[in-house]
This record gives C-alpha cells, structure tokens and sequence, in this order.
C-alpha cells in the first residue's frame, strides 16, 4: 500500500494526461497537489512538515527559474527571427539525387541547430517546413521531422541536461558526455528510419548517399562527444551541428546565393559566435561568472546573470532585433513569446517543485528499493520504460527528467548500477520520447497546417518507437 501511495502523484499526472481531456499544466498542478499528502506519510514527522515544503518548494522554483529563463529568451529570439526573416524566394524542387541529401541535413543538422540554440520544437517546425518544400506528403513530413528531435538533451542550449544533472545530484560535465555516448545507437535507430522513408517517398536513397549518411552522422555525433567533453555541455549542440551545417551549404550544388543565405543564417551566426567567446575565452568567461551571481542555495546550481545561456539568447535577440526591427515589430515579438511560452513556463515551475518535494522526502529511493525487491537482477531493465513513459506524456526533457531522474538514480543505487550512466540512458531515452507527447503531435500538426491530423500523425511515427526503445532497453541490459 505504502508504494502505492508514492506512485500516486505520477498516476494522478498519467491518468489525466492519458485522458485526453486535461492540459499538461492542469496534470502537472493535480500531481502537485497529490504529492502534498503524499510527502506528510514520507515524512513521517522527521521534520516541521510547513518549513519543509516551504523550502523545497522554493528550491524547485529555483531550478524552474534556470529552465524558464531560457524558455523565455530563445523564444523570444526565435520571433526575432521570424519577424525580420526573409521572404521566401527561389522555389525551386531539387533534382532527384539531391533530395534526399536536402532532406537528410534538414532532419538531422539543420533543424539540430535550431533544436539545441531554441529549442521548444522549434526545430521539428523548421524540417516540416522544408520537408513538405521537397515534396513531402504531410504525414511524411511529420514523420521525418522527428528525427529532428533527436538533439533534445542539448536543445534550447541544453538546459534539461542541466536540470536532470542537478536533480541527480551528478557531475554536469561527465552526465553530457556520458549522454552523448549513448547517442550512436540511437543514431543508428534514426538513420534507418530516415532510410525508409526516403525509400518509400523515391527521395534518392542509393548505396552512396546511405555511406554518405553514415559519415556526416559519424561527424555529427563526433562533435557533440567533443563538445561536452571540452567545450560545454550547454554549447555542445551547437559545435557538433553549426560545422556542419557551414559545410553542407559550401558542398551543396545547389545552394542558396551568399547574400541570402547570410541573411538567413545571420542570427544563429551571431548567436554562436557570442556563445563560443564566453565558452572558449577562459579570461571572458570566469569574468562573467564572476559577477552578479545569486546562489541563494548552496546544493543548486547557482545564477550567473552575466554568463547563463538565457543572457545569451537575450544578448543575440536585442542585437539582432535592434538592427532588423522596427519598435512596433518588437511588442510583436514580445507579445508572441508570452502567449507561446506561458504555459510551458508555468508547467515547468509546477513540475519541478513537485519534483524536489518528491525527491527531498526520500520517495524516490524507498520506490527503487521496492521495485528491486521484486524484479531483482533485472530491476534496471525498466529504466528506459519508466524514462519512455515519462518523455512520451510530458514532451520535454525537463519535464521527464524532474519526474524519474531522482527515481532512476537510487534504482541505479540499489542494483548496484553506475548512477551516472542509468542518468544518462534516463536523460537520453526520455528525450528521444518527447516527440510522440499529446502536445508534441498537435504541435507538429499545427506546423505542417494538418488540422485534426493527430491520430492519423500518430499512426505514421509510432513504428519508430519499436525501433528506439528495443534500442534502450538492450543498453540497460548491458549496464
């Protein structure tokens, strides 16, 4: 009885997102409400129940704080962008041999870039968009625009990765790259769908572009290991996608003409140049983290005003927008960014003070100890089902992490486990998950302008999901 009165809160968030009929943020704020009494039977006095849920609380909204932050400034640059952005010119359809390279860098790097410098999914509209512009049918297109997904543990500049490292209480460093470890399976998963669907759509799939395709994959994946392992974990998207990116354009036969495409690609230019100098300048970037920070809690990750991935979103935004926008076009953006961002804002604060009330009342171990207790040597084998689970109802790393992090981490205490490496297959699985979400799926219908396509949209992605967990699970096995 006792188990299951700790599993309630996340049954409560389950059953009200899997109705169909509830929002995530009113799911969110139920499974808070049911976590309160929830906390008072863990508690079991050890501690003044008000002081403690007050201070946890207030921790939660702290970390929320770092997620918000950045919700808000790389939307907020995404409408920059938006507004001043270029009319569409040349349209020309790309000969046969060609679209399936177009299509490939659409998915798998340019919407990358998007993915890990915004995030919000704005990288899956970014591929539909081009998808369907090669010809595409939409249930296609929303398809493939999954693979774009595949970046999320560093999308808007890694900051679930950061949040999923705190609630772990793991080095951050070492969680990056032990995430991107992971990711050349999971690769290999979405480069075979990719390859079926090019086939079925007569993109031009033949022996050379498929070993061209493990190459430029290779790099990719390469780079983002690089990434987090010397540069940053918040900019490791970004070193292992823009190269490539800059490189595709200068081999591309058919590329856009320079002055265009230096339009296009000026903001995330900009924005990678301001993120490399604070990450690459050892002098300039411990100067920055060096001055207004607040570190109200000394075991949370401090808030370096000066040095934090939203104050380079920010930074890019104003540059960018004081040379492109007029005043007017700027409320614009800013009105945008509220309506498109309150809710994920919001939902964001309310899971993560559910998470650390969870987690600092000791539930998420005496959970891990009863599930060891029952499926004994093979208790981790549920890792990437609970992980699954969770990113597959909640559509964002954030989320999935604040939900099962501090689960998975004394599950990998109790077997016995590296909780380093059960965190990364958590953060890695949970975000390879995101894109099937209620939300994530309307999201992509209203990208493609597939009005009441979701069910027929779920019929063309969830195949991918038999290729991506059967992925996760062979790796739990082997941890």
């Amino acid at each position: 009885m006792t188990t299951l009165l700790y599993l309630a809160p996340i049954i409560v968030v389950i059953g009200l997102v899997g109705s169909g009929r509830v929002s995530l943020i009113k799911a969110g704020f139920g499974g808070l409400i049911a976590t309160l009494p929830v906390v008072a039977v863990a508690m079991d006095g050890r501690a003044d129940y008000t002081a403690f849920v007050l201070t946890e609380s207030l921790k939660g909204a702290w970390l929320a704080w770092h997620n918000v932050a950045v919700i808000f400034a790389g939307l907020l640059l995404h409408h920059v962008i938006r507004t001043a952005a270029p009319k569409a010119g040349d349209t020309r359809q790309p000969d046969a041999t060609m679209r399936h390279r177009q299509a490939y860098f659409l998915c798998f790097v340019t919407a990358g870039v998007v993915e890990c410098a915004i995030g919000f999914g704005v990288g899956f509209g970014i591929a539909i968009y081009g998808l369907l512009r090669l010809g595409a049918p939409v249930h296609a297109a929303v398809a493939l625009g999954l693979i774009s997904q595949m970046l999320v543990p560093w999308g808007a500049l890694s900051i679930g990765t950061v949040i999923g490292a705190a609630l772990g209480h793991l080095p951050l460093d070492p969680f990056g790259y032990t995430s991107a470890l992971l990711m050349p399976a999971f690769g290999l998963g979405l480069l075979s769908w990719f390859w079926w669907w090019s086939h079925s759509l007569s993109f031009g799939l033949t022996v050379k572009n498929a070993v061209l395709d493990l190459l430029w994959t290779a790099a990719l994946l390469g780079l983002l290991y690089l990434g987090n392992r010397y540069v940053s974990v918040d900019t490791a998207g970004l070193v292992a996608t823009a190269p490539l990116l800059a490189l595709g354009y200068l081999l591309d036969r058919q590329r856009l003409a320079i002055p265009r495409m230096l339009r296009i690609a000026a903001p995330f230019v900009l924005l990678v140049g301001v993120l490399l100098s604070t990450r690459l300048v050892a002098p300039l970037g411990e100067a920055l983290r060096a001055y207004l920070v607040t570190h109200p809690f000394g075991d949370l990750p401090p808030f370096p005003w000066l040095y934090h991935a939203a104050s380079m979103l920010l930074l890019t935004a104003g540059i960018y927008g004081a040379v492109m926008l007029r005043p007017a076009q700027w409320r614009s953006a800013i009105a945008a960014t509220w309506r498109g961002g309150r809710v994920a804002m919001a939902t964001t604060l309310i899971f993560l003070v559910m998470a650390r009330l969870f987690s600092a009342a000791g539930i998420p171990a005496e959970l891990a100890a009863a599930w060891q207790s029952v499926a004994g040597d093979h208790a981790l084998l549920a890792t990437p089902i609970f992980a699954a689970v969770a990113g597959g109802l909640t559509g964002g790393n954030t989320a999935s992490n604040s939900l099962l992090l501090p689960l998975q981490a004394a599950l990998a205490q109790s077997a016995g486990a590296s909780v380093l490496w059960v965190g990364a297959l958590q953060n890695v699985t949970g975000s390879m998950f995101t894109p099937f979400a209620p939300g994530k799926v309307a999201l992509a219908c209203a990208f493609a302008g597939w009005a009441g396509g979701e069910r027929q949209a779920y019929r063309a992605i969830l195949p991918l999901g038999f290729i991506l967990l059967p992925i996760a699970l062979l790796i739990a096995a082997l941890l």
